[in-house]
């Protein structure tokens, strides 16, 4: 058996200053924070049958969440076309004035306006996606004109930071 012996390589200065400087390097890249995945939260929301409320009453889902909500409407004997409208805090009044002389439609450029379905026929069910907004509590309301809203005009739903 025999063992072959290489000569001795010459390495230069340069080579040996860049091999200390990469070898650092590389390690940097070990050391990434994963960054979490965000949350997806489905909510469902229905009309009261042809009653003037939601159900639930209150929604809830962690900040920042990818949301998909799904409106029902559950009527079955008024025709009335019903929609589902989240707002910012303290904005419902002016949202819903606004849109009072547009048949209800809200206009996709309304700042004040988070999220929103489209009008939906009695039995119908339509759906809209948005990103949660901070924690807090933010009205919504069905932006059918002419209609007599009771109480705190269909609740509140509320975002927390910290529900997980």
């Amino acid at each position: 058996m025999h063992s072959y012996l290489l000569p001795p390589a010459r390495v230069s200065r340069r080579a040996v200053l860049l091999g200390c400087l990469a070898a650092p390097l590389t390690f940097v890249g070990c050391e990434r924070k994963h960054t979490a995945e965000q949350h997806v939260a489905d909510l469902s929301i229905e009309s009261d049958g042809d009653f003037l409320a939601f159900r639930p009453y209150e929604l809830t889902c962690p900040s920042g969440a990818l949301v998909t909500l799904t409106f029902h409407h559950r009527g079955k004997y008024l025709s009335a076309r019903h929609n589902w409208v989240l707002v910012y805090p303290g904005q419902l009044e002016a949202v819903d004035k606004a849109v009072e002389h547009n048949e209800g439609i809200i206009p996709g450029d309304d700042q004040r306006v988070i999220a929103w379905t489209p009008m939906c026929d009695k039995g119908g069910m339509v759906m809209t996606r948005f990103t949660a907004p901070a924690g807090g509590d933010y009205p919504f309301f069905c932006s059918t004109p002419d209609r007599v809203r009771p109480g705190r005009r269909n609740a509140a739903p509320t975002y927390r930071k910290d529900f997980l």
